[in-house]
């Protein structure tokens, strides 16, 4: 998620509008879909809003994945050589258990619904079943078919 701002000129004066965007992948290009209205922001609001945009998805869980001291190392690919075979969806599911996480959804339900004889926790169940129709809104039986 990133800042994004637009410029309207409204009574003769111009205006700069603030948003919190986040780029999906839809087909084969990259658009950006507004998570929230931020309005008209000083230099702290902005400094605040990437503050929650970090706090809201937090810190990447695999960021020295691919670190492994080359940064500057660069590698000759043949373009027309490369083909996209079984890709998924990614992008939507991340973010939606990364904003779980971030507000303590998790922890709150393993809090509150206590663990009893089934096989698969309350707490787990309720996030894939939010992250299901945060991602794709459709029926209960639809997510136990699909996901």
């Amino acid at each position: 998620m990133y800042l994004r701002h637009t410029i309207r000129k409204k009574d003769g004066k111009l205006h700069r509008y603030w948003r919190l965007v986040r780029s999906v992948r839809i087909g084969g290009r990259v658009v950006q879909q507004t998570v929230a209205h931020l309005g008209e922001l000083d230099e702290n609001g902005r400094i605040e809003a990437r503050a929650l945009a970090r706090q809201l998805i937090g810190t990447p869980e695999q960021s020295g994945l691919f670190d492994d001291g080359s940064q500057q190392a660069t590698v000759p690919v043949r373009v027309k050589g490369i083909r996209l075979e079984r890709s998924r969806r990614f992008g939507d599911v991340y973010l939606a258990l990364a904003l779980w996480r971030g507000i303590g959804l998790g922890e709150l339900l393993q809090k509150l619904l206590p663990e009893g004889k089934e096989r698969v926790p309350w707490e787990k169940m309720a996030t894939v079943l939010v992250a299901a129709r945060l991602c794709e809104p459709s029926s209960e039986l639809h997510i136990a078919e699909d996901w």
